[in-house]
């Protein structure tokens, strides 16, 4: 008997060929596709309804002490609008991102958490801005947590299960973002108790991307086998794989070259591409792309082709869905 690992990939690449067949089956994964707001952000939202059930809208950040929320960035209504209108379901993130850190706040994650008065306030008031700006459901997107925060984490989901109940009905979902982790004890130390989020959280968007960034050395942004060891961990963490969304990537990262050039970090499939050029070279093993340039940079990123293998593995291992980041560089793939 083959080796799951070995299974899957096999049934990865054979699902990759079909997929344009595949996508009109009854097991197609349910997409979730993210957007910001911003210009045109309206019009590839409405394109992403054509397959999307769900469009996840970043959405309204924590304060800079962790004890209230943000205004909501402008743009979010007509945003709102146009996924309903499409007939998907428009679902507002939170986040403890830090626009003086330019990444998300460990700091401001502990501060909500670390106080059940701030919970249970922050919760009623993100339930009660859904509710005023007429979406559907509430998205938990706190990143770059410790350990120590992962009681309050669970104690925050249970409240917030309770006022979007209170708010927006009892079927209206609470979700979640992971960082992804290949172990049990790489989720408990990044604040998730998956086991315990479990009893509050409808549905886990696993963020099966970054594998690799400018924070490291140059490699896959989420690899195939990679995503699905990530899986794996979360179902033994007692996460049901029906409860999961794997997180596909729409972007690549540049390392090297001159810090100065605009082609630095994270850049979209298409201006990766035009970077590459020739050298832009396939892997079925990762499900994505890679270059070395001439003058020493390299490139790896993830495009429509790495879409549908990992809607493919999404299938194969018989996942809820899957969750596109993001509609702000390139548009979802069929």
């Amino acid at each position: 008997m083959l080796r799951r690992s070995v299974l899957v990939t096999a049934l990865v690449l054979a699902g990759t060929v079909l997929a344009g067949c595949a996508a009109t089956t009854d097991d197609r994964p349910v997409v979730e596709a993210y957007t910001e707001t911003g210009d045109d952000a309206a019009t590839r939202v409405r394109a992403a309804t054509e397959h999307a059930a769900t469009i996840g809208i970043d959405g309204v950040t924590l304060t800079e002490d962790g004890t209230g929320l943000d205004a909501l960035p402008d743009g979010i209504d007509s945003l709102v609008r146009t996924a309903t209108r499409g007939g998907a379901v428009p679902e507002l993130l939170v986040s403890n991102y830090s626009e003086s850190l330019g990444d998300f706040s460990p700091a401001i994650g502990t501060a909500l958490l670390g106080d059940a008065a701030t919970r249970t306030e922050i919760a009623h008031e993100l339930a009660a801005l859904a509710a005023a700006h007429h979406l559907d459901g509430v998205q938990i997107d706190l990143e770059s947590l410790r350990g120590r925060d992962r009681a309050g984490l669970v104690a925050f989901a249970a409240a917030l299960e309770t006022a979007v109940h209170d708010e927006l009905g009892d079927d209206a979902p609470v979700s979640m973002a992971v960082m992804a982790s290949t172990s049990a004890s790489g989720f408990r130390d990044t604040g998730y108790d998956l086991r315990a989020l479990g009893e509050h959280v409808d549905r886990f968007v696993l963020m099966t991307y970054d594998e690799h960034g400018p924070w490291s050395e140059p490699g896959t942004i989420g690899a195939l086998p990679w995503a699905q060891r990530v899986v794996e961990a979360a179902e033994h963490e007692g996460v049901s794989a029906d409860r999961i969304d794997l997180g596909i990537a729409g972007y690549g990262y540049v390392w090297g070259g001159d810090e100065r050039s605009a082609d630095v970090g994270q850049v979209s499939p298409a201006r990766a591409r035009d970077l590459a050029g020739a050298a832009a070279r396939w892997s079925d093993h990762s499900g994505e792309w890679s270059a070395v340039l001439d003058d020493g940079r390299q490139l790896h990123w993830s495009d429509a082709r790495s879409y549908r293998a990992r809607v493919a593995l999404a299938r194969t291992l018989g996942l809820h869905g899957v969750a596109y980041w993001s509609l702000g560089t390139q548009a979802l793939p069929a």
